[in-house]
């Protein structure tokens, strides 16, 4: 292999994470930064799924946000965190400069994964 050829990367360890689409009901949060929305941290109201969704109007923000998120996510599978426990543990935190900011008592609740999918497509 020389410099000019491109690297090839291996990955050797990934945490576990819990799934990320379900069939149930989601009960979420709404990720602010500045006081703006930029997506929504998600749990399943009958299994063990969870996830960030950007809004898509929120840019890089809302995207790098989700990168923040995954990690929390993956912190609170490996220590026993249900996805609702998670959801409501870093309510009312000061503002993340990566993951924002989720209000105290702003849990909210969509039928369907799908709809909130359509609600972060604005």
């Amino acid at each position: 292999m020389s410099l000019k050829d491109d690297p090839k990367f291996n990955t050797v360890w990934v945490p576990e994470s819990h799934p990320q689409t379900t069939q149930s009901a989601v009960r979420f949060v709404p990720v602010t930064m500045n006081g703006a929305v930029v997506g929504y941290l998600w749990a399943a109201v009958t299994d063990d799924a969870a996830r960030y969704v950007a809004r898509e109007d929120s840019g890089d923000a809302g995207f790098n946000a989700g990168v923040a998120w995954v990690q929390r996510l993956r912190w609170a599978k490996a220590n026993g965190v249900t996805p609702l426990q998670a959801l409501r543990h870093w309510a009312g935190h000061e503002e993340d400069p990566r993951a924002g900011r989720v209000d105290p008592d702003s849990e909210q609740e969509c039928p369907s994964l799908r709809a909130l999918e359509e609600l972060a497509a604005g």
